[in-house]
């Protein structure tokens, strides 16, 4: 929506004599979760897993069990890939 239409929207439910319950419906109402599509949580889950073996990866090197990459074989890794 845009903020025009947004703006109309709420000074339409100022004007409303709201009660205090139909208040309180609405603004549950409101506040429910919206649906998260298939994509979006393939794309959370994706990237919730790259950051975990991310961090994982941090806490191997900081231990001396692995060698961490530096930025410049990272690129290279990314253009091995046809990422960049």
């Amino acid at each position: 929506m845009t903020t025009y239409a947004l703006n109309n929207l709420w000074t339409y439910i100022e004007g409303l004599s709201l009660k205090q319950k139909d208040r309180k419906w609405l603004a549950n109402k409101l506040l429910e979760p919206v649906e998260v599509d298939a994509e979006t949580k393939r794309q959370q889950e994706f990237v919730k897993e790259s950051l975990t073996r991310a961090l994982d990866e941090v806490k191997r090197a900081k231990r001396g069990e692995a060698k961490m990459m530096t930025l410049e074989e990272f690129e290279e890794k990314l253009r091995d890939e046809s990422i960049l």
